[in-house]
């Protein structure tokens, strides 16, 4: 393997190894404490809270034979395909969930860090950047302070961040050639059906900066009037088996959040140079792991030398001066969002009127996209002073010992920003998970149960009334806890029930009613539920209330569970089978299978063009 670019490639992937190694080999206290902590998870409630999607996703698929479409075993009942963040039916879960969860997760989460890095090795290569140049690239957008804390904390869903490089990447080549649009349509799907619902609309901004930063150049506008309408049908056609149920669930459930926070200027320079900081953050609502995105004084006065080359350099003779203010107009307008609800403009408030985006909060989160630009930025002021030199030397020793100096400080920057970062991307180790198969036959409620164990709750068969969750969701009022019966009828003297057997997904019950009742089921309703007789509802405790599906009592949509499952029945006897299915699946997978014939048709048919006479590479 002699080639530099395979070196150079070797290189990221070593980024993105030394970054993740604690998830390997975990040291707390120094070489003295380290443990194997490859099978074993980080003790926040992320972590947890994932790690148990995952186990309910996968004791679903493997255990029960069925669609995992319920999660029994959370806030007394509560959706699992239609959450957001859930995992399935994501690319990497398909390939992964047969493993152990902890292993999976980690395997996950270097795939995208490797993504990352690679994506950030392709975006400034196509600028020119060496091998030294490229590996700091990779260093800073993929080994940032913001991802080392989100992946630590167990955000799983953030790690679609790591694939904004090579989103870039693809769309900037798309406006020259149309084939490019269908990758990054592609990214932006598989990040939004594995869960990426805060990367996707914020790397969708990054993309529209980029665009309107573009609407001067004339070959950039006949570009975009082509790649912009196929990425948005693309995008929605592929990500439709995921996009359709999702939005569904948010009508009748919206997550509508508060404008809360905003930073200044001077603390997000704190937080790029700030290697440790105490959890609280005076004078903000959340913790310092929302703001960390540490990557050091260095590449922070690069990535001003690059501005100040973008804005005052003359045009040089690679072209690539326009580029750089590109660069430098959607950092500036990302990092705008990253200040938040400031006093004066502020654009992520008018981000917030949108529909999604006025689910959003924490913006210091736009901190994440940010470090691409950045980076971005820091490489071109490395290529301006190379090629200055270059231009300039009169010996070739003295070129050779620039570029030795450059290697260092590369080096050096590398170390530092992988060391620091990789304090937090293992926090803490649970034991490791039980794969016996799952316990369901007599599934109950088991609130008192400490909610640090709830990976282990869809194997051991049971679930919790706590909520940890993002999802406008709560218990309904009436659950039960212990090992009781978990159905009976109202009024209570109206016959017999019995369960008969019980799934994730399903619960089976023999009814003997000599006169018309209420059978009601111990865990939430939600509107995917359907009877196979009578009508299937939600009922309240508190004023002996049933609401047929398709009703809600009065009040705030969104705010609690509408009440328990139950199913009014008429006289007689009964075996009644309550099912859950996700609205929506059907029609968002039609959409996903014609989107991917229409990708397929895009590249058969779709002519490479130049826009602006140079080459793609």
């Amino acid at each position: 393997m002699r080639s530099p670019r395979a070196w150079t490639l070797l290189a990221c992937v070593g980024v993105a190894a030394l970054l993740a190694a604690p998830t390997a080999v975990y040291c707390p206290s120094g070489p003295g404490s380290c443990q194997l902590s490859l099978l074993r998870l980080g003790t926040t409630g992320d972590a947890r809270f994932f790690a148990g999607v995952w186990e309910a996703t996968r004791v679903a698929l493997v255990d029960y034979h069925q669609f995992p479409s319920w999660n029994p075993f959370h806030c007394a009942g509560v959706v699992l395909y239609q959450d957001s963040q859930t995992p399935f039916p994501g690319l990497p879960f398909l390939l992964l969930f047969w493993l152990p969860t902890a292993l999976a997760i980690k395997v996950w989460i270097f795939g995208h860090l490797v993504c990352g890095t690679l994506g950030a090795r392709a975006l400034v290569a196509e600028r020119g950047a060496n091998a030294a140049e490229q590996i700091l690239a990779a260093t800073l957008m993929a080994a940032s302070g913001f991802v080392a804390q989100h992946i630590g904390g167990g955000h799983l869903s953030f790690t679609p961040f790591l694939l904004l490089p090579l989103i870039l990447w693809s769309f900037r080549r798309a406006l020259r050639d149309l084939r490019y649009v269908v990758l990054t349509a592609t990214l932006f799907a598989l990040a939004d059906i594995q869960g990426g619902v805060y990367p996707v609309p914020l790397m969708a901004v990054v993309l529209m900066l980029d665009c309107v930063a573009r609407l001067g150049a004339p070959d950039d506008r006949r570009g975009m009037l082509r790649a912009l309408p196929v990425l948005g049908v693309l995008f929605v056609l592929i990500a439709g088996v995921r996009i359709v149920p999702v939005l569904l669930y948010l009508r009748e459930h919206p997550r509508l959040v508060p404008l809360d926070d905003y930073v200044s200027l001077a603390e997000v320079f704190r937080f790029w140079t700030t290697r440790t900081h105490s959890r609280a953050v005076p004078g903000h609502p959340y913790v310092w792991p929302e703001y960390d995105a540490y990557v050091g004084v260095v590449p922070v006065a690069l990535m001003l030398a690059g501005i100040g080359v973008a804005l005052f350099s003359r045009k040089d003779a690679h072209g690539t001066r326009r580029e750089r203010r590109i660069d430098v107009f959607v950092f500036l307008g990302v990092i705008w969002c990253a200040l938040g609800n400031i006093p004066g403009p502020s654009l992520f408030a008018l981000l917030h009127k949108l529909p999604i985006y006025a689910s959003l909060r924490v913006p210091s989160r736009f901190l994440g996209p940010a470090a691409v630009l950045l980076g971005l930025l820091a490489v071109s002021a490395m290529i301006a002073a190379r090629r200055w030199l270059a231009a300039r030397a009169t010996s070739p020793r003295l070129l050779r010992l620039a570029l030795i100096g450059q290697a260092v400080i590369v080096a050096g920057v590398t170390l530092d920003v992988c060391l620091t970062n990789m304090r937090v991307i293992q926090q803490g180790i649970d034991p490791v998970l039980s794969r016996a198969p799952a316990r369901g036959d007599a599934f109950f409620q088991n609130t008192g149960v400490d909610y640090g164990q709830y990976p282990t709750f869809p194997v051991r068969g049971f679930g919790t009334r706590q909520c940890y969750t993002a999802l406008e969701w709560k218990p309904a009022p009436g659950v039960v806890d212990g090992p009781v019966p978990q159905c009976w009828l109202r009024p209570g003297d109206a016959g017999t029930v019995s369960q008969t057997a019980w799934t994730p997904n399903r619960v089976e019950l023999a009814v003997h009613l000599p006169a018309d009742a209420t059978v009601i089921v111990n865990q939430n309703y939600e509107s995917g539920w359907r009877s196979s007789a009578g009508t299937v509802g939600a009922y309240a405790r508190a004023g002996d209330q049933f609401w047929p599906a398709g009703t809600r009592p009065p009040g705030p949509p969104g705010k609690t569970a509408i009440g328990l499952l139950a199913v009014q029945l008429p006289a007689g006897d009964h075996h009644l089978t309550l099912r859950h299915r996700p609205h929506g699946l059907l029609p968002g997978l039609f959409m996903t299978l014609a989107g991917i014939g229409l990708a397929w048709l895009v590249v058969r048919r779709a002519k490479s063009w130049t826009g602006n006479g140079r080459p793609l590479t």
